[in-house]
């Protein structure tokens, strides 16, 4: 599996267990509780053992969470177009060089799965 499989698996799970959640926006409340607003009435998500904590977690919901995914689908994709026209021996030094830092952008996305067991050490930035 190469980096851009890597990612694009990790970022399908994480879309899927999103979507499997509410698409409702979370709030923190008080003592910790953090609620969605299901057909107007508020629905328990989550309690916490502190109101950051809380904030926390409502700040990265699943509308979040599907926005992140979105976002470095495009990132991977850029990397993509841009390896397609490299391997076509029509790049220029300037295009090669940018390409470079799109590889190292790739490679920092990775670390957030570092944890996971098809990670490659070799992909540490």
């Amino acid at each position: 599996m190469d980096l851009v499989e890597f990612l694009r698996a990790r970022l399908a799970k994480d879309e899927q267990v999103a979507r499997a959640c509410s698409g409702a926006s979370w709030a923190a409340g008080s003592s910790g509780a953090v609620h969605l607003d299901a057909d107007g009435e508020p629905a328990l998500v989550a309690s916490a053992e502190t109101e950051a904590y809380a904030e926390h977690i409502a700040r990265h919901d699943p509308s979040r969470a599907l926005q992140e995914v979105a976002a470095r689908r495009q990132i991977v994709d850029e990397h993509e177009k841009h390896a397609w026209i490299i391997a076509q021996g029509r790049a220029t030094p300037e295009q090669q060089a940018a390409h470079a830092v799109r590889e190292q952008t790739l490679r920092l996305l990775a670390l957030t799965y570092a944890h996971h067991p098809a990670y490659n050490e070799e992909w540490r930035a």
